[in-house]
């Protein structure tokens, strides 16, 4: 898999949440990035498809997110979790649009 750079123009107070998450969590600004981009589009899905269930819960993400500090191997864990389920979901929605084809 090929990764591509994109540039993306962020409002100042997305740059400060980023940057918050970033530090919070001792995470770069990108992986931030990519981990709310994948809990968007994890949102997004299950809003279109409601029949569709990522194995990942809200509680588990909710306790994530209160947890103050994650030492690497966790934050990580949860990184990829996030990462995989939402790649799954934009291969379930790809399997219901006609005329899209994964790569």
């Amino acid at each position: 898999m090929l990764n591509k750079r994109y540039q993306v123009l962020l409002s100042d107070w997305m740059e400060k949440y980023i940057n918050l998450i970033a530090e919070k969590y001792d995470q770069s600004f990108s992986s931030v990035i990519r981990v709310h981009l994948c809990l968007s589009i994890l949102f997004i899905i299950q809003t279109l498809y409601p029949e569709y269930r990522p194995n990942l819960q809200d509680k588990e993400l909710i306790r994530l997110a209160k947890t103050e500090t994650l030492d690497e191997v966790e934050a990580h864990k949860m990184m990829s979790k996030i990462l995989f389920e939402a790649r799954k979901a934009v291969e379930y929605r790809f399997s219901k649009e006609k005329g899209v084809k994964k790569k």
